[in-house]
């Protein structure tokens, strides 16, 4: 099983808050925190973990000082910090789930396809900013992009972490075609 962590910048959050969405491959653990270090001091009790990333205008400096207390674990992040804002943090898994904190939005779509639309529908309710979980990419984020008219962002890994990532993608590949219906 993969062990993610999301952590989620809002603003007076109580990272006792947090919730978690399982599947039959991974379990993430998804974490509002008020602040960058109260990301990192989650991110360095937390355990055995997979894969973090990022979220909420948590940006590179707040990806450093995670990556000092998970080394080896890929840890994704949006670029520069950026204010925190009503956001919809997107990330795909078959499993469906919608969370709110603050005026924080964090909810899976089913399959890539079906980022902008549901994008388009969370910008119409008030989102902000639309941020896409790192398994996503550019291309799903430039449709966004061209669909809504707020801010886009995308975790992605430093170089970094790319070897970790690399081999985080190629282990869940496998599991995936393990899958009796993979």
């Amino acid at each position: 099983m993969f062990r993610n962590l999301f952590l989620v910048l809002v603003p007076g959050a109580d990272p006792a808050g947090r919730v978690v969405h399982a599947d039959e491959l991974s379990e993430t653990t998804i974490v509002p925190v008020p602040s960058a270090a109260v990301a990192t001091a989650v991110a360095a009790s937390f355990g055995a973990v997979s894969l973090i990333e990022l979220y909420g205008g948590l940006g590179f400096e707040t990806a450093a000082a995670v990556l000092a207390v998970a080394p080896g674990v890929p840890v994704g992040f949006p670029g520069l910090a950026l204010p925190p804002v009503a956001s919809a943090v997107l990330f795909e898994d078959p499993e469906p789930g919608r969370w709110t904190f603050g005026a924080t939005t964090v909810m899976t779509v089913q399959s890539v396809a079906s980022v902008a639309p549901v994008a388009v529908s969370l910008v119409a309710a008030g989102a902000e900013r639309v941020e896409l979980c790192g398994g996503m990419g550019p291309v799903p984020a430039a449709e966004v992009a061209a669909a809504v008219d707020v801010p886009v962002t995308t975790v992605l890994f430093g170089f970094e972490s790319l070897p970790p990532a690399v081999a985080y993608r190629t282990r869940f590949e496998e599991a995936l075609s393990q899958r009796p219906n993979g």
